[in-house]
């Protein structure tokens, strides 16, 4: 029988608990403890909006999101994932889902952001004002003086050929 001694089990295990440790601080010193930088994209939808502890500061303003339909098949877009995320540098504000009339609101600070919808696979913008963001379709959103409205016109998109 092979017996290990105590002390040779003992100095990696501590190596690599003080490494874990030195992440932890390193990550809590960079923000990289905080709110991810964008949207996931795939996530699962949550039953309600969450808001980030920067989306309570300053005067807050409602922001819309509002959704509209076209050539549906039968299809819909209610219950997608909505992020809000701070222009420049891609934070997440709030996030949540749109309702069953299609509809997301939520109280933001003042500022700018990429209002995102994360619609299920194969539908895209029919207007191109909107850009795509890690797979989100994206629109800009102006909070600075008072509440916004951000519509996006989605619709089921036919797969190129050769996809």
């Amino acid at each position: 029988m092979v017996m290990l001694d105590r002390r040779t089990l003992a100095a990696p295990l501590f190596a690599q608990a003080a490494a874990f440790v030195a992440v932890l601080v390193i990550g809590g010193f960079t923000g990289h403890a905080s709110t991810p930088s964008g949207p996931a994209h795939g996530t699962t939808p949550s039953a309600s909006a969450s808001t980030s502890a920067s989306a309570t500061k300053g005067p807050a303003h409602k922001l819309t999101v509002k959704v509209t339909e076209e050539s549906t098949n039968g299809l819909s877009v209610s219950g997608s994932q909505v992020n809000v995320l701070a222009d420049g540098t891609l934070t997440s504000v709030v996030s949540g889902v749109l309702n069953s009339a299609l509809e997301f609101a939520a109280n933001v600070p003042a500022g700018q952001y990429q209002v995102c919808v994360d619609p299920p696979i194969g539908w895209g913008s029919a207007v191109r004002t909107t850009h795509a963001l890690a797979g989100w379709i994206c629109s800009a959103a102006d909070v600075r003086t008072g509440s916004a409205l951000v519509t996006f016109r989605l619709t089921p998109q036919l797969p190129q050929a050769g996809q």
